[in-house]
């Protein structure tokens, strides 16, 4: 794929991360975190890291809670996409695998068990972030004799992390979808399938991240289009989990496919076409997509003559919905 600007080819990290670190402990490397982009703003959003988490060493112990802690102000959203892990959380203990999303709140104790290396893309908010991160991370990209370094990373560590480990603490196994923490788009809060070429998918609501943001997903089918409105305020950070999109960004045509993100500008003029089956999130979660479907729903189904074009245009702008036209092509 041509490298552009607005797209994050994670099957490419060595061409995509602006930087990286590894987490060692006890002589062995236990993750490597890439940074695709960095936290903006109050609430740190729009901060992804794409992540590999590798396999526990052979003779762990599952049944005992790996990795205990909890965040005192960040929540995280990791998309699994390759490999199993255990999910330790509120008492259990759940499978999460490829497909699988897992949502962690703001004091939610948790810990995770890699049966396997897993590809763990996440993104976060509310996090304690400081520039000294990024910073690091950049020098160990350009000199990787210092990434084990002491003093570098002693710098790295500093007000980083909002993380506090716990003792591991006692669960029970149930089945996946017990697990209110493992999402996947099969099931959703919610799926409305009102436009031709569209199930559009509520996977995780505003009031699971501390009312910043929520996770949405459009399934879409080949021909289904998409044109914002001419000039959109709000910076959107997408990921294209599966598929390929044909993006028009700022009068720039390029194509995204399986494992990107793509980062759209505020103010920068775009559009889409579908040109495969595909599965596309809002990581960054700030229209209010949820609420606008319930309020079109219910019109549509309590009073469909209110459905007008000057009602829809009234939700979009109360909901902050970017998009001024949806249909399939032709």
């Amino acid at each position: 794929m041509e490298k552009n600007e607005f797209v994050y080819d994670l099957k490419t990290p060595e061409t995509t991360w602006s930087g990286s670190s590894s987490t060692i402990k006890e002589g062995v490397k236990r993750s490597t975190a890439g940074l695709i982009t960095n936290a903006e703003g109050p609430h740190g959003l729009y901060w992804c890291l794409d992540t590999v988490m590798y396999k526990n060493p052979e003779g762990t112990d599952f049944t005992k809670c790996q990795m205990p802690h909890y965040h005192l102000h960040g929540y995280e959203t990791f998309f699994v996409d390759s490999g199993k892990l255990w999910l330790y959380i509120n008492g259990q203990r759940a499978l999460a695998q490829t497909g699988d999303i897992v949502q962690l709140q703001a004091g939610q104790n948790h810990g995770m068990g890699w049966l396997e290396d897993v590809k763990w893309r996440g993104t976060y908010h509310d996090f304690f972030t400081y520039p000294e991160f990024g910073d690091v991370a950049r020098v160990k990209a350009a000199m990787p004799e210092l990434a084990d370094d002491p003093e570098l990373n002693s710098y790295a560590t500093r007000g980083f992390m909002d993380h506090i480990d716990t003792e591991p603490f006692l669960c029970e196994e149930v089945p996946t979808e017990q697990c209110q923490a493992i999402k996947n788009i099969e099931r959703p809060h919610a799926a409305y399938d009102f436009f031709p070429g569209l199930s559009f998918r509520v996977v995780v609501e505003r009031w699971e991240n501390g009312g910043v943001k929520e996770l949405d997903c459009a399934v879409m089918e080949p021909g289904f289009c998409v044109e914002w409105r001419r000039i959109p305020p709000l910076r959107e950070l997408l990921y294209l989990r599966k598929g390929r999109i044909r993006f028009k960004v700022m009068g720039k045509e390029f194509e995204a496919d399986d494992e990107c993100v793509i980062d759209l500008p505020r103010y920068a003029p775009r559009s889409f076409e579908v040109l495969e089956h595909s599965e596309l999130f809002d990581m960054s979660g700030q229209s209010y997509y949820s609420l606008f479907f319930q309020d079109y729903a219910a019109i549509r189904h309590y009073d469909p003559a209110r459905l007008t074009p000057e009602t829809v245009e009234g939700l979009k702008k109360k909901y902050d919905v970017q998009i001024a036209r949806v249909g399939m092509k032709g």
